[in-house]
């Protein structure tokens, strides 16, 4: 599927989202469409936008219940900045536990394995084609 999938729904109460504060939240949902083989649609949902606002933004997915996170702030730009963190934050932790559902020792193995790339290109305990090839032959 293409990004062009997750359509973004505004919806104000008690004040109307203007089209630039629209703008501001796509630009900054846009962040999101790394997980648009996930997302099917994002709703904004903005209570007085203009005055204090409490944001809410719900992620609709292709199974599974939506996601939310909702904020108040003093701007609606900062509480969209604040909340597609949020989001973003709730996605990857989902996505996480996709991964490690199937084997329970992914996360261990996928943290020791980047701990060993930090080291450099040949840790310590890596073996060379060698003594992988001698280990076989004396069996």
């Amino acid at each position: 599927m293409s990004d062009e999938a997750v359509t973004i729904e505004f919806k104000g109460r008690h004040d109307h989202i203007t089209e630039r504060m629209q703008e501001h939240a796509a630009k900054k949902l846009s962040r999101l469409a790394r997980f648009g083989d996930r997302l099917t649609r994002i709703e904004v949902v903005a209570d007085h936008a203009h005055k204090n606002p409490e944001v809410e933004l719900i992620a609709h997915q292709r199974r599974g219940a939506p996601l939310v996170a909702k904020d108040r702030g003093t701007s609606f730009s900062a509480t969209i900045d604040l909340l597609v963190d949020k989001l973003e934050a709730q996605l990857r932790k989902q996505k996480e536990k996709r991964k490690d559902h199937k084997n329970p020792d992914a996360k261990a193995t996928r943290q020791k394995a980047a701990s060993r790339g930090a080291k450099g290109a040949r840790g310590g305990d890596d073996e060379t084609y060698e003594e992988v090839v001698r280990k076989s032959l004396r069996g």
